[in-house]
């Protein structure tokens, strides 16, 4: 019973942090002006 609570837990574990990982494909962020509402590519660092 141990055993099966311990894998579920590295499970949800390894789920969770996969979830925030990001796909690197898109490097260009999208930022609209909230005075104006203009939409343009944000300088990436």
């Amino acid at each position: 019973m141990k055993r099966l609570v311990s894998i579920m837990l590295v499970t949800l574990l390894a789920l969770s942090l996969t979830a925030c990982a990001t796909t690197g494909g898109g490097d260009k962020v999208r930022v609209k002006c909230p005075a104006c509402g203009y939409e343009f590519d944000a300088p990436t660092e």
